[in-house]
């Protein structure tokens, strides 16, 4: 009997870098064995330097990851979290993906003048004030150029493509008080992707990697979906 050899393709999102789902690779690393792929944009990482690079820039270089991988392996995962989950769909979408994770997907985004329409409870506006995020994002921000936002903007309009098309198992993991991209975004594409399963995570922020309990659970999720073959309809039962 041949064993497929399996590999995971991790796919960060805009501003970030690797480590935010360093642990997620930490975990399934510890507890599985295959090839991977895990790359970091064009001017993105622990220090930002978007002045001189277009979202093209980053696409590429996910799907140059993603090929690298397929050259080398027989089944190929793709996790993708915020802008990177809009990559890995597309990729989905064109190439060939046994099966694709999806996490807070930045198929939309939310402008600071339209926060309104997440229609946070007091307790969850309560919630997100606790984690206090704003601390690590906030010495980033000076260095994210006016037209980085717009290569971003430009990228994922350019990328969303025809979730229709997309035909692999997907998981969809969206935390119920992100304030950068509103649940009801995975909520939708869930309606349009085929062999999908969406869970909203409770008290779970956009950044995830940053709140420990939400992490593990996040974690537990994509190792039952990846590789312990639960079928979808049970994953969180």
């Amino acid at each position: 009997m041949t064993i497929s050899k399996i590999g995971v393709l991790f796919l960060h999102g805009y501003t970030g870098g690797r480590f935010e789902l360093e642990p997620t690779f930490q975990y399934l690393k510890k507890r599985y064995d295959f090839e991977y792929e895990f790359p970091q944009y064009p001017g993105h990482g622990t220090t930002l330097d978007l002045s001189g690079v277009t979202g093209y820039d980053w696409y590429e270089e996910a799907e140059k990851a993603y090929f690298n991988l397929a050259a080398r392996t027989d089944k190929i995962y793709v996790i993708g979290f915020s802008m990177g989950g809009v990559f890995a769909s597309f990729i989905a979408q064109n190439f060939h993906v046994d099966k694709l994770v999806l996490i807070a997907p930045a198929f939309d985004h939310t402008k600071l003048s339209r926060l309104n329409r997440i229609k946070l409870s007091p307790a969850e506006v309560n919630d997100h004030l606790k984690l206090n995020l704003m601390s690590r994002v906030r010495p980033r921000l000076k260095n994210i150029p006016i037209r980085a936002m717009q290569e971003f903007i430009k990228i994922v309009d350019a990328k969303i493509g025809d979730l229709e098309s997309i035909h692999c198992d997907t998981l969809l993991i969206h935390g119920k008080i992100d304030l950068l991209v509103p649940y009801q975004t995975s909520i939708e594409a869930q309606k349009r992707i085929p062999h999908s399963k969406l869970v909203l995570m409770e008290h779970t922020p956009h950044l995830i990697m940053f709140t420990e309990d939400k992490l593990l659970e996040l974690n537990i999720l994509t190792e039952r979906f990846l590789f312990l073959d639960s079928q979808l309809k049970h994953l969180v039962d």
